[in-house]
């Protein structure tokens, strides 16, 4: 039977105070929108990693490097110092016995298929997440000089929820996103735009069954710089922010934003495992809550000196040219309690596993 008792602002509201388990929320953002941006990181890292593999992108000097400052890069051949004149042959290696082959042409296009499982607990509530994305990216290769890249990222995907307790809420997430990123040398930068609908069936001992929908929207952005030093070990630094604001039933009441910024490093190598290249790597990144708000009159939802982290561990395998698979193992949680704790506010712990296979052409 669907809930109709409430207003959509009441059933919101509802929500955010007996099911805040149900949404996950690791720092304010919703878990939903966490596997997303994950998704979506784990790819362009792929991306940024398979371009460097295939001689595209150089490696980083440790310097910003824009054709001043004693480059050897010229505007009138951007081809010169590659010591080529023909473009494609500048996008590959040499023609060494086991060389990654030439690229064809300007762009690269690949198909990407993630699935995972997360579990998030909030006051000792429990809250089981899996997940499966499928997404497709198309990379531009010569933007404004022969060695940058512009990739274009769709995704769409759904999440499957059960939480426990006073209330059993069992949630159906379905969700699309868009992310447009830019890469040159050791600099990258990217932007996503997230959609998410959600559906959730309470029940309970003295409960009567209720479903209760909403909607979701968000946008991150992040810059990272990365620094390649001797035998493969590379620094990548990273800052960002995530925006979100959660809407009742076809986005009818805004119900709550969160205002995030965040920043960290990813730390990897790569080594030859039989005829294969493995590509370990680390991330770890603090998080802090600037600003949130539910309802405009309940006020904060979420302490803004809360303070948390994301880490995870990744490994790699690129098994030929075109085919690689990762599996990460992560983790996301508050740093310390704030220093003014907020009534009704209980952080979330969230770990998980996350799997994905890449399949590249051109």
């Amino acid at each position: 039977m669907k809930f109709r008792a409430f207003s959509s602002v009441a059933a919101a509201a509802f929500t955010l105070m007996v099911a805040q388990p149900a949404a996950a929320q690791s720092g304010g953002i919703s878990i939903y929108q966490e596997i997303n941006n994950n998704v979506v990181q784990n790819i362009l890292q792929n991306v940024r990693d398979q371009l460097r593999r295939r001689d595209i992108v150089l490696p980083s000097s440790g310097r910003l490097a824009f054709g001043v400052g004693g480059s050897d890069f010229d505007n009138r051949d951007p081809f010169a110092a590659r010591g080529v004149d023909d473009p494609f042959r500048a996008l590959a290696y040499a023609k060494a016995p086991g060389a990654i082959p030439a690229v064809a042409s300007g762009w690269l296009y690949s198909g990407n298929l993630i699935g995972g499982v997360d579990r998030s607990m909030t006051a000792g509530i429990v809250t089981d997440t899996s997940s499966v994305t499928g997404a497709f990216d198309v990379t531009k290769i010569g933007i404004f000089a022969g060695d940058d890249a512009l990739t274009f990222i769709g995704t769409g995907g759904g999440s499957w929820s059960h939480q426990g307790g006073l209330l059993t809420v069992d949630t159906t997430a379905p969700s699309t996103s868009v992310t447009v990123a830019y890469l040159r040398g050791g600099l990258s930068a990217d932007l996503t735009s997230f959609v998410g609908w959600t559906r959730s069936t309470l029940s309970g001992s003295g409960f009567a069954p209720a479903v209760i929908e909403g909607n979701s929207l968000g946008f991150t952005g992040n810059v990272q710089y990365r620094f390649d030093f001797p035998f493969s070990v590379f620094i990548e630094p990273g800052i960002g922010m995530t925006y979100s604001e959660g809407y009742s039933e076809n986005f009818g009441t805004k119900i709550s934003d969160t205002t995030e910024v965040h920043g960290g490093a990813r730390f990897g190598t790569q080594m030859r495992w039989m005829d294969y290249t493995v590509q370990p790597s680390v991330s770890l990144f603090a998080y802090q809550i600037t600003d949130s708000s539910a309802l405009g009159v309940v006020g904060p939802i979420i302490p803004t000196s809360a303070i948390g982290y994301r880490g995870s561990g990744k490994i790699a395998v690129v098994w030929s040219p075109s085919f690689t698979s990762y599996i990460e193992v992560h983790a996301i949680g508050p740093a310390g309690g704030p220093s003014k704790p907020l009534a009704g506010y209980s952080p979330t712990q969230t770990t998980g596993v996350q799997a994905g296979l890449r399949y590249t052409w051109n």
